[in-house]
């Protein structure tokens, strides 16, 4: 998968896909998409490839600014995020997708893991492939 290969982390939104399909207008759109599956191949081609993968709240991603933090309030049909309070302006998504990056990093940044015996801690900022070291680590085979 593309996404995994050219990426050292993936961070995406944890959406409650179940919930939004019981929107009538909505749910074609969704399943059309096939988000679980995606999400699932996402998180399957991280592990097989060693690359991060995380699953941040969807809160206010699209409406906070991604530049000084306020929330800027706009209808779905909006899709240029216009900041009041410090000018900044982007397409709604763009933004969206700097907030999710922003969360997905700050939740990297303060990760232990006991996987395989190991204590395992990503700081942010650095090389995240060299702090983990046994990502892909196989099941160990024992004889009788």
């Amino acid at each position: 998968m593309r996404v995994i290969q050219s990426n050292d982390l993936v961070a995406y939104e944890d959406l409650n896909v179940k919930g939004m399909v019981k929107n009538q207008r909505l749910a074609k759109s969704i399943n059309d998409a096939a988000w679980s599956t995606f999400r699932q191949w996402l998180e399957y081609f991280g592990l097989k490839y060693g690359k991060i993968t995380v699953a941040v709240p969807p809160h206010n991603t699209s409406q906070n600014c991604s530049n000084c933090g306020e929330k800027v309030p706009k209808s779905l049909s909006t899709r240029t995020h216009i900041c009041p309070h410090c000018k900044y302006l982007e397409d709604r998504d763009i933004n969206a997708a700097i907030n999710i990056l922003k969360k997905g990093l700050s939740t990297v940044g303060h990760t232990e893991s006991q996987a395989w015996g190991e204590k395992t801690s990503m700081l942010v900022g650095s090389d995240l492939l060299g702090q983990v070291s046994s990502v892909n680590q196989e099941s160990p085979v024992t004889t009788r």
